[in-house]
């Protein structure tokens, strides 16, 4: 069991991992989580190191091909940062990430908190605050050598390999789109390299919300009104390269751009 004290060494880590844009082997095993819960401590001190203002919250190992990667056969939760948000179309400079995965997903906005309370919140609560759905792209950029081959409670404590954000124009008539089986589409270069649809998230990416909303609930203040919130990857991870120039369209929904040079 990790004390306070080793918590805070493996934050540390992490965090000038953050902060040097560097590539480490592992978290050294004598602080490294064996745990979800000791993975969220340490991620809660990361954050709280790093000092960067949150936008949101993402759901992530929600498709069944990435918790087979994993090995974590269960969601796990982690932050988005303002700083690294950005919307559509983007460019982001591969220099600035360790080597970038790109996913596919839905964001959803809020019109109300959703906050801290004991009691569970139900899926009509939760379509009731939502605002928008966006089309998004994430750039899954982690600070962990071969991230998919390391255990998956350092990939959480590594506030879940986050990098970037790209974010596409919103829908508010959402409730018109299908999510479970609307045709999602990654092109690169202009060539469809990935395919897919939200019932690869949970079944339905509004499901994957609900467990977000009921995660965030219990330990910290809630989903925020205006902030993103992410549900996970559609289609599979694409590897991507400098040069790259990756559209996500999302049938019903719009597209998201990013370019990565």
């Amino acid at each position: 069991m990790l004390t306070q004290e080793k918590i805070d060494q493996a934050a540390a880590l992490l965090t000038q991992a953050r902060i040097e844009n560097k590539v480490i082997d592992c978290i050294p095993e004598n602080i490294r989580p064996n745990s979800l819960a000791e993975a969220y401590a340490v991620q809660d001190q990361f954050i709280k190191m790093l000092s960067l203002p949150i936008g949101g919250w993402f759901g992530a190992c929600t498709n069944e091909t990435i918790q087979s990667m994993l090995g974590l056969y269960e969601p796990y939760y982690a932050r988005l940062l303002s700083d690294y948000i950005f919307n559509s179309p983007a460019v982001v400079e591969s220099c600035n990430f360790p080597p970038i995965a790109l996913e596919v997903e839905y964001g959803f906005k809020l019109n109300k908190d959703l906050p801290h309370r004991s009691v569970i919140y139900t899926r009509e609560e939760i379509e009731d605050s939502v605002e928008s759905v966006h089309p998004t792209i994430e750039v899954v950029a982690a600070h962990l050598k071969n991230w998919t081959e390391q255990d998956v409670y350092s990939v959480i404590a590594d506030n879940g390999t986050d990098g970037a954000l790209i974010v596409g124009d919103g829908v508010t008539e959402w409730q018109t789109i299908d999510m479970k089986i609307s045709p999602v589409a990654l092109s690169i270069n202009g060539s469809i390299l990935r395919t897919g649809s939200g019932v690869k998230v949970m079944g339905d990416p509004m499901e994957c919300l609900v467990w977000l909303a009921n995660a965030i609930r219990q330990n910290y203040q809630g989903l925020k009104k205006g902030h993103i919130h992410n549900t996970g990857t559609v289609t599979d991870i694409y590897w991507a390269k400098p040069g790259d120039k990756a559209v996500a369209e999302f049938t019903g929904l719009g597209s998201v751009e990013l370019e990565i040079v």
